[in-house]
């Protein structure tokens, strides 16, 4: 037997959550005869488990029936796993319960009881038109159809057939509308995703060909669906091109245009909590702190309900990363840390659950808020859960960053033995990267020359040179994300004056 078989079983039963799994076993006595047993022992044997490992189930059940053919085994109980949840779910979407009504329609019309039939088909329709379900309303209007041919068209007029010949063309072209918009989206998150920040006008300009495509669809009269998808995608394409004020208006358009009609964001709380987590870091970046704090309670107001894992933990590690993101650049450093035993104990509740990239956001910004307290032995072992932690893509931006912030820690901790090593190796890093700030070169030569410098003076002198070039970077658009993950040049200045980075700060927030 080998540990490497088939784990769908497994990661079906751990994502089930202490309803589900007892609703499983109710319904397992109800409909398995014979093999009830034999499935609730191997379903609680697997849930036990802490990762899969068929030798384990073998030893655990040798000599029982159940081996044979374990296989086929497997894939019973996967089957009635899948059916107890769509029992146990029935009514819990829209969809779900319109789907029941159209099956159960057609089991009426089977037995010749069309105006039951009917009667269920309407209502189905009025549930489909309220919640924008645009593909079962055409389902629905073909169950109509089969019963007007059905009464030889005795129940229709001649207007009311061209009436709903108009309804069902105006479903086709909202259809049509959303399929336009999801491929135009699709096309600039695959680049997007592809490429990170635009960084050239090549880049620029292909984005700007899906974005003119884009503007010759109106969605004035459009869906929600289809509005949500128009200013969604014009965010995302702002916020690449790093115009944050335009990218920060269709947020704002978004978040409104849910909060409207909530019934979207209850169907797919994704995406509510998306566009708040999305409007929060934009407000951010443009220095609404206000409007920030206000999304951020909104946020932390929201309630999974134990809806999925997934969803607890998309709100655990985001609704964190922003507010300590938001008491750095207030410079509230002491306040935050305050969040640490509670993000503590979130990675103990959900262990290797989280994102490894989204950890290491959080990770980053404990780091850096430690650097910005001057406890530089704390903020290195942060940002070494970083560099640490091999399952995260070594091109993200965010292991780029934590390479520099390493090298800042081990200057502050005059390491001068182990700096010219760590250099080195970043040099190597940044080479192989291949999509370097301009930023990281003049970081590079700066610490390389301040590893060797012998005195304060000496020290200044170096830095006062590089000050002029990191405020001009800072002005660069292609620049800026930089200076979001760590203030660099209130760094160099807090060197620069002898003075702690956190009061440097602060005096820059207040002269702002």
């Amino acid at each position: 037997m080998s540990n490497k078989a088939s784990n769908h079983l497994f990661e079906l039963i751990k994502s089930l959550n202490k309803s589900e799994k007892r609703y499983f076993k109710v319904f397992s006595s109800r409909h398995t005869i014979g093999e009830e047993n034999s499935y609730i022992r191997l379903f609680d044997f697997i849930d036990n488990m802490d990762e899969y490992d068929e030798d384990v189930v073998f030893k655990h059940f040798k000599g029982q029936a159940l081996l044979n053919k374990f296989s086929i085994t497997k894939g019973r109980l996967y089957s009635n796993i899948l059916k107890s949840l769509d029992t146990f779910h029935a009514t819990s979407s829209i969809d779900a319960q319109i789907f029941r009504q159209i099956h159960s329609a057609e089991i009426l019309y089977n037995k010749g009881l069309y105006k039951q039939a009917e009667k269920i088909i309407i209502s189905a329709e009025k549930q489909a038109i309220k919640h924008q379900r645009f593909n079962l309303q055409l389902e629905l209007k073909q169950k109509q159809k089969k019963l007007i041919e059905n009464e030889l068209y005795t129940e229709v007029n001649r207007g009311q057939i061209s009436q709903m010949h108009e309804e069902e063309q105006g479903i086709l072209n909202e259809i049509g509308l959303y399929n336009s918009l999801w491929k135009i989206k699709s096309h600039l998150f695959q680049e997007i995703n592809r490429n990170g920040k635009v960084r050239d006008e090549k880049e620029i300009e292909r984005l700007k060909e899906l974005m003119d495509e884009l503007g010759s669809l109106n969605v004035k009269k459009a869906s929600i669906k289809s509005q949500y998808l128009y200013h969604h995608t014009h965010s995302a394409y702002y916020f690449a091109v790093n115009d944050l004020e335009l990218s920060h208006y269709h947020l704002k358009a978004l978040v409104d245009l849910l909060e409207k009609d909530m019934n979207l964001a209850k169907e797919e709380p994704n995406i509510y909590f998306s566009a708040l987590t999305n409007i929060i870091y934009v407000s951010s970046r443009l220095h609404k702190y206000p409007e920030a704090q206000k999304y951020l309670a909104k946020l932390k107001g929201l309630s999974t309900d134990g809806q999925s894992i997934d969803l607890d933990i998309k709100y655990f590690s985001s609704t964190f990363s922003l507010e300590l993101s938001l008491l750095r650049n207030t410079g509230e450093y002491k306040k935050a840390l305050d969040l640490i035993p509670q993000i503590e104990e979130g990675y103990r509740l959900y262990g290797a659950h989280i994102n490894s990239l989204r950890k290491a956001y959080i990770d980053f910004q404990i780091g850096v808020i430690y650097l910005g307290l001057g406890e530089y032995s704390k903020a290195l072992q942060w940002i070494n859960n970083i560099l640490n932690e091999t399952r995260i893509d070594q091109k993200q931006d965010i292991y780029c960053f934590a390479q520099l912030i390493n090298l800042i820690l081990h200057f502050e901790l005059n390491n001068k033995r182990f700096l010219p090593y760590a250099i080195n190796s970043t040099k190597r890093y940044l080479k192989n990267r291949n999509r370097i700030y301009k930023f990281e070169e003049i970081f590079l030569r700066l610490i390389s020359q301040l590893s060797k410098s012998d005195n304060v003076f000496d020290l200044q002198e170096k830095l006062a040179d590089i000050e002029p070039a990191l405020i001009q970077l800072k002005d660069d658009p292609k620049e800026q994300m930089v200076f979001d993950y760590f203030d660099f040049l209130t760094w160099v200045r807090s060197k620069i004056n002898q003075k702690s980075f956190l009061e440097i700060k602060l005096k820059e927030m207040d002269a702002a």
